[in-house]
């Protein structure tokens, strides 16, 4: 690793321009901008690296741009999973400098998806050509699977999947990437939480309505109230019979992890400006809510006059938007028609439900090999222990690897830290972090059997 990591310090200046290049391309997903072209550019810096590459079409979806590096006689092979596309940058007002330009400023590079996820891919192709040019072929075969559709949730990704089974397999895949703490220790994370999303919508009168009509004309915004609130009550259970009949509870090696790994409550208390947890909880029981508990979220609601002053209007249409965050084994079409099915059984068939999807929970073991692997390969390469979580909190499609095709699936070994700004102004990374991430991807290729 000597000879690796000094070819690596000593090409610091091309793999932050390789990087501002790619970051100068925009690729929108949910405004459609510059995707197409963000894939070829992706295709031939994987040429660059040695890698064979194909842009995969996707019929009415965004391409998904596929890599293999194959060494002959070897059948070991790691699997790399990212996504080109990034969020939209507005509000622009907000950025110090352009969202694409790749500014470069006090140790760091600030750009619309610098951190989410566009560092991780340019750090692991910087990786593998650096183990090419200093070691040779690596000791097993290496794949990439890089789409464009994660920050729309990934719409195209499971059908891909399915019909591309053979090309992706492998032993393991290293996921989008998480990076370091507040203590500059490298975070692993060993799954992600599924999701249900949907939509209620009410409607009453077929037009709005002085509010003195309201002891005769029903007004679809109460009726999502009391639709909402049958749903879950101030104990923040889930009240719809059978929601928790398929939840399985962490392990004790999982358990042990919550246990083991910092979680910062007071100084997240303070960052939401609240003095408790929801129901008073504290330690480890905050943590286990937070990663294992199901949980149901008004994300939006909509309904009737919302400007300054008043306006006594009874809507004729209300509209509120609902996730629901899954855990193992949870599945997000059993639970869409348990829903269904109970708010009809409540009296509420006139409201209309709609599904936007989801996803499944998914976890790898603590004790597979895979996941040791890159466990110990992150505490070699940071010099720290790593902090490890049994699952997150947010939801990525790993279902589609892990679930579906059975290979393990870990995050670790990303450019990114607590002031990155994902998905907000001013999204950055350390170039510190990045050249990490780029040993710890050359310190995983190089050293990796199967």
């Amino acid at each position: 690793m000597r000879d690796l990591t000094s070819y690596i310090d000593s090409n610091v200046e091309e793999y932050l321009e390789d990087l501002r290049a790619f970051c100068r391309q925009p690729s929108i997903s949910a405004q459609n901008e510059g995707i197409d072209g963000c894939a070829e550019l992706l295709k031939s810096m994987m040429d660059k690296a040695g890698v064979d590459a194909d842009v995969r079409r996707v019929k009415n979806g965004n391409p998904v741009v596929l890599g293999k590096l194959y060494v002959k006689g070897e059948s070991g092979c790691l699997g790399f999973y990212s996504h080109y596309d990034v969020q939209p940058p507005e509000p622009l007002d907000l950025w110090k400098t352009p969202p694409f330009k790749a500014d470069v400023r006090d140790g760091k590079i600030f750009a619309r998806g610098v951190s989410d996820n566009k560092g991780n891919i340019i750090a692991r192709l910087e990786a593998l050509r650096a183990v090419r040019d200093v070691q040779g072929e690596p000791p097993a075969s290496v794949k990439f699977l890089v789409e464009g559709e994660e920050e729309i949730g990934s719409p195209h990704l499971p059908s891909f999947v399915k019909e591309n089974t053979d090309l992706l397999k492998a032993d393991g895949y290293i996921w989008e990437g998480d990076g370091v703490d507040e203590k500059e220790r490298p975070i692993v994370t060993l799954g992600a939480k599924g999701i249900l999303f949907v939509e209620l919508r009410a409607k009453g009168a077929r037009r709005d309505a002085h509010s003195s009509w309201a002891p005769l004309v029903p007004n679809p915004a109460w009726r999502l109230v009391w639709a909402l609130s049958s749903i879950k009550g101030p104990d923040e259970k889930i009240a719809i019979p059978g929601w928790y009949d398929d939840v399985v509870p962490p392990t004790e090696d999982e358990f042990r992890l919550l246990e083991e790994s910092p979680f910062e409550e007071e100084a997240e208390k303070e960052e939401f400006g609240l003095k408790r947890f929801l129901r008073g909880l504290k330690g480890v029981e905050s943590r286990k809510a937070l990663y294992f508990s199901p949980t149901s979220n008004i994300c939006g609601f909509d309904a009737g006059y919302k400007g300054p002053g008043t306006k006594t209007v009874l809507p004729s249409e209300a509209m509120v938007k609902v996730d629901f965050r899954l855990v193992e084994a949870q599945k997000p079409g059993v639970l869409f028609d348990k829903l269904k099915n109970y708010l009809r059984s409540r009296g509420f068939s006139d409201v209309q439900i709609i599904n936007y999807g989801g996803y499944e929970p998914s976890k790898t073991s603590p004790s597979d090999p895979f996941a040791s692997r890159v466990i110990e390969t992150a505490e070699k390469v940071y010099g720290l222990k790593p902090v490890v979580w049994p699952t997150s909190a947010g939801t990525s499609p790993i279902y589609t690897i892990k679930n579906w095709m059975g290979i393990p699936v870990v995050s670790g070994g990303g450019v990114g830290y607590p002031g990155s700004n994902i998905h907000a102004p001013n999204e950055n990374i350390r170039i510190k972090d990045f050249i990490k991430s780029i040993k710890y991807i050359a310190a995983l290729i190089s050293s990796y059997k199967p």
